[in-house]
């Protein structure tokens, strides 16, 4: 599961050069790109926007697809960093949480 797949919006993340030069190659935002990469590395991607717009463009990445060198090329810009934390409290309420319908 891809938590955060855009690093919080991340302006060092999105801005990597490789997502502007496959982006202009599919005709497509670097977001997209990454988005994409997410989804065909098999990962669920959870990517959250109050913008109508980038909800739209979020789901706009099926229609092309990312090659075996390019994917690789994308996963060696991994520095190890993490943009999703959470502390075991958290995790403990999550896990307890249940919608209103199941309070019954």
């Amino acid at each position: 599961m891809s938590w955060y797949p855009l690093g919080h919006g991340d302006k060092s993340l999105i801005q990597e050069p490789v997502f502007a030069e496959l982006g202009k190659k599919y005709g497509k935002t670097p977001a997209q790109v990454i988005l994409r990469w997410h989804v065909q590395m098999g990962f669920v991607v959870i990517p959250g926007s109050k913008n109508v717009d980038h909800i739209k463009d979020n789901l706009n990445i099926m229609d092309f697809e990312l090659t075996g060198e390019e994917m690789a090329e994308i996963a060696k810009l991994d520095k190890g960093e993490r943009y999703y934390h959470r502390t075991d409290e958290q995790l403990l309420q999550f896990v307890a949480w249940k919608p209103d319908f199941e309070k019954a």
